[in-house]
């Protein structure tokens, strides 16, 4: 099974964020400037796809979904991770008489909302691009429905400088543009990933890999698993790696990431097999040996039940719709309980 060893190589990785940001493959950026002058307002529908946006000057309104709309200001940047509907506007009482929107899947230099003729009051960058369709329901898991980092918040200043990049490099397309715009999203994508929220008051606590990236013996445990997939894992030999027994690793692992430990290992085996079958064209006992089972038949039941797919029809999937729209059940993330089978 050397074959399938030398493919896992590049998956083998201690750093789960960057194993993730691996997966996803992102790529496509298309980013336009957004302006607005006297009082507007502006609906979008869902579209499903990551977006972001950087403000530039100036400050508007958005409301994400049916949630409260929250003041976004200069310097501040927002990530959402499925871009649901939202409404945006200049002021409070603008934002109840929104005008109905879609997205332009085309570049533009500009996009004006409000008075057409007057100097711009808002001014910022926003833009959006795509992830592998195999594996890109795992962000929505990893990261709230918004992340709003504030110009004074750590990272933000990174962050600014990110996003300044990426709107230069798709707006004045280079030569090497696009390996270059794939690795500033891919840091973009870590940088949003390493943010923590400000802490509230009465608030329940982060669940999911985030937070137990930042549990020092959860983090340990996740950086096993990353690092050695194929490994017959067992809830006592993570414990013991940890330093704790096995009742008290699997509760702690449950309250921290909320599912248990042997289900995080399935949902990480079922990524990487995922990406195998659609990328490398590897046969079902290779995908099987590269993540730890025995047997191919042991692989092909346990895919089944959890993608609800069998690999072998996961593998011939129609292509034509790799934009991230193609029928194949994909689990939405490695940590959350809703979404994958038993």
């Amino acid at each position: 099974m050397a074959i399938s060893l030398s493919f896992m190589r590049d998956r083998l990785n201690s750093d789960p964020l960057a194993a993730i940001v691996a997966l996803l493959r992102p790529r496509t950026v298309l980013s336009k400037f957004v302006s607005g002058a006297g009082s507007w307002a502006v609906q979008y529908p869902n579209y499903g796809h990551p977006s972001f946006a950087l403000m530039l000057e100036g400050a508007c309104w958005l409301s994400v979904e049916s949630a409260e709309p929250f003041l976004m200001e200069a310097g501040d940047y927002v990530l959402l991770p499925a871009t649901p509907g939202f409404r945006m506007g200049s002021d409070l009482d603008a934002l109840e008489r929104p005008t109905l929107r879609v997205a332009e899947a085309t570049p533009v230099g500009e996009v004006r909302h409000g008075i057409q003729e007057d100097e711009a009051a808002v001014r910022m960058l926003g833009g959006y691009f795509l992830f592998d369709p195999t594996n890109a329901p795992l962000l929505v898991g990893l990261l709230p429905t918004v992340v709003h980092i504030k110009a004074n918040d750590p990272g933000a200043e990174r962050l600014t400088w990110i996003a300044r990049a990426i709107g230069e490099e798709s707006t004045t397309p280079r030569a090497g543009g696009d390996a270059i715009l794939t690795r500033l999203v891919e840091v973009m994508l870590i940088e949003a990933m390493r943010w923590r929220p400000a802490p509230v008051h009465d608030a329940a606590p982060l669940a999911g890999l985030l937070a137990g990236l930042a549990d020092a013996r959860m983090s340990k445990a996740l950086r096993l698993i990353h690092e050695d997939v194929s490994r017959r894992w067992t809830i006592e030999a993570l414990g013991d790696a940890v330093g704790m027994s096995r009742a008290a690793f699997a509760a702690r692992f449950m309250q921290v990431l909320g599912v248990p430990p042997m289900e995080y290992v399935l949902r990480w085996r079922m990524a990487l097999a995922k990406d195998m079958l659609w990328h490398d064209g590897l046969s079902l006992g290779e995908v099987a040996h590269g993540i730890g089972y025995q047997s191919a038949s042991a692989f092909s039941a346990a895919f089944s039940r959890s993608v609800g797919v069998s690999p072998s029809a996961f593998a011939r999937a129609d292509r034509t719709t790799a934009s991230g729209d193609r029928p194949v059940p994909v689990e939405a993330s490695l940590t959350t309980n809703n979404e994958m089978g038993a």
